[in-house]
């Protein structure tokens, strides 16, 4: 979601290497060293929103639920699933005794309340994520002081190890989002007695940790160094005894390091480079399933936006006249992706355990190539190849994002549509993208959760706005009002009819493909797990 994609699109330059990569295994028996391709934010559950440094907090933290491999919530912390009232309002979860955080304080329900509202208190500008709790839990308002929600909030321990919850009403996906970040708890003695408004305590040294590892350094344009934590409930499964992520956004850097055997495990590689040597191919790892969708933002608003876009017949002829296919053929990613015909990817479970996207296509693409029609839709507006429709399109500088911009732009100059590409360093891009600054854009998302409003929910909640300030659609505002309010089938149904609606109808969003990346690992360091929200997990990994 947002800008949890940055980090994990950097696909480019090509990098002539050979060999297997990895250290010595006499001097890697218990230390990994993980290369990430940019800056950390602070580890701070409540503020997180990338890739990066969420993989990073799944080695320190532990939250009361988890994705396993093919993305259904297990428990982590909780004993068990969350007792639901008949209505649906109220749950009940129980927690793991004797937990203890890497300082020998006790882990109590407290501290898994206390991060919530003091993440609602942040606000989602400072935390993205905690509209998950904040639109969910009732007496929690986006913002709101400490002291108002200590006298509103709908979350309480009942005793050390009993959370009780109350919603604002029914959410049939609420167990799932509680396997995000920003449900994980925090030691409440510890952030409390430091500023609980500041978002850097996690860079002191004496910082408590309730995972496998436990931090040592913070550096956020560096390295993170971890260590195993000895208090950690289940320390006797965790075989390495250190991590390091060390921040390398060069990938020629990135990928050198890991053939010289500084690095073990390369998260960031050139999808060109591994196909063509053949010596890389047995070190891949693959996160399979990866949910990640890659889909393009018509800006169809009031605001910094040119007025054409408000036709949806231009709309639709943008669509029609990408060609997926010559997208995927310069990307040269094979087998690791494929074209996408709606919002939601693949992976994302519909009714009776099928999958959603799948549902959909066999009724209805809702989206795909048809030149002729675009040429047909432009034609009827009065453009022709001396009358092209200048449009520009907005990307952070990336070389996977160039390659996507200049295959459309190649596609749309044969529907008489002129292209411009601006690219811009990657903060001012996804700032400009927020505040509805652009024409056209691109956007990416992996699952938040498994559930089709991982990806809905983008354009819900905003006063009828869709996000980027797209357009003001109180329409799809109605449609996902009502789909939230059922169960089952009936729900599932609604949610279908919302995509169409976004995507089919009102083009606002143009779906191109979904793929899954390579990262490169030395062959003896095993036991790495992750999950389809393209998570990997190194706390029960170790060299053989």
């Amino acid at each position: 979601m947002k800008k949890l994609l940055a980090s994990c699109l950097a696909l480019a330059m090509a990098l002539g290497l050979t060999g297997c990569g990895g250290s010595d295994s006499a001097e890697k028996k218990d230390s990994v060293i993980v290369a990430v391709g940019g800056d950390t934010a602070d580890l701070d559950p409540a503020i997180v929103d990338d890739s990066i440094t969420n993989n990073i907090l799944v080695e320190c933290y532990d939250g009361l639920y988890k994705l396993d491999k093919d993305g259904n919530i297990v428990t982590n912390l909780a004993t068990d699933m969350p007792e639901v009232s008949e209505d649906g309002l109220t749950y009940t979860i129980k927690v793991k005794k004797d937990v203890k955080w890497s300082n020998g304080d006790d882990l109590k329900a407290s501290d898994f309340v206390y991060a919530w509202k003091r993440a609602v208190s942040l606000g989602s500008g400072k935390a993205y994520y905690s509209t998950f709790i904040s639109n969910y839990v009732a007496g929690a308002t986006d913002g709101a002081s400490m002291d108002e929600l200590n006298n509103t909030f709908g979350a309480k321990a009942v005793d050390d190890n009993t959370i009780e919850i109350t919603l604002k009403q029914k959410c049939a996906y609420f167990t799932k989002l509680m396997a995000q970040s920003v449900f994980y708890p925090v030691n409440e003695a510890y952030v409390s007695a430091h500023d609980p408004m500041s978002t850097n305590w996690g860079h002191n040294e004496d910082s408590p940790y309730l995972g496998a590892f436990k931090v040592t350094k913070v550096n956020t344009k560096d390295e993170v160094k971890m260590v195993k934590n000895d208090k950690y409930y289940a320390a006797n499964e965790v075989k390495l005894k250190s991590i390091t992520f060390k921040v390398m956004k060069d990938m020629d850097a990135q990928t050198n390091g890991f053939k010289s055997g500084e690095i073990d495990f390369a998260t960031s590689v050139n999808n060109d480079t591994v196909e063509a040597d053949d010596s890389l191919k047995d070190l891949v790892y693959m996160i399979d399933p990866f949910v990640c969708n890659y889909f393009v933002l018509v800006n169809a608003g009031d605001e910094n936006t040119n007025p054409i876009l408000k036709d949806v017949d231009i709309r639709n002829a943008i669509g029609l006249a990408i060609n997926r296919k010559d997208i995927l053929e310069v990307l040269n990613f094979g087998e690791n992706a494929s074209q996408i015909y709606g919002l939601i990817p693949k992976g994302i479970p519909g009714t009776d355990n099928k999958d959603f996207r799948t549902q959909q296509d066999k009724q209805e693409k809702l989206a795909d190539y048809n030149l002729k029609e675009a040429q047909k839709i432009m034609k009827a507006k009065g453009y022709n190849e001396k009358n092209m429709l200048k449009l520009s399109y907005s990307y952070n500088d990336n070389t996977m994002h160039k390659t996507v911009a200049e295959s459309m732009q190649a596609s749309l100059k044969k529907a008489y549509i002129d292209l411009e590409l601006k690219a811009t360093e990657k903060e001012a891009f996804f700032d400009a993208r927020d505040k509805g600054d652009f024409e056209i854009c691109r956007h990416a998302m992996t699952a938040d959760y498994m559930d089709p409003m991982a990806y809905l929910s983008m354009y819900y909640n905003n006063g009828g706005k869709l996000a980027g300030n797209t357009a003001d659609d109180q329409t799809y505002e109605d449609m996902i009002t009502a789909a939230e309010k059922l169960d089952g089938d009936e729900r599932m149904a609604k949610l279908h009819e919302a995509e169409n609606y976004l995507v089919g109808t009102q083009h606002y969003v143009i779906p191109l493909f979904q793929y899954s990346e390579k990262i490169l690992k030395v062959e003896n360091l095993e036991g790495v797990t992750s999950s389809p929200d393209g998570h990997y997990n190194l706390t029960r990994a170790e060299f053989k």
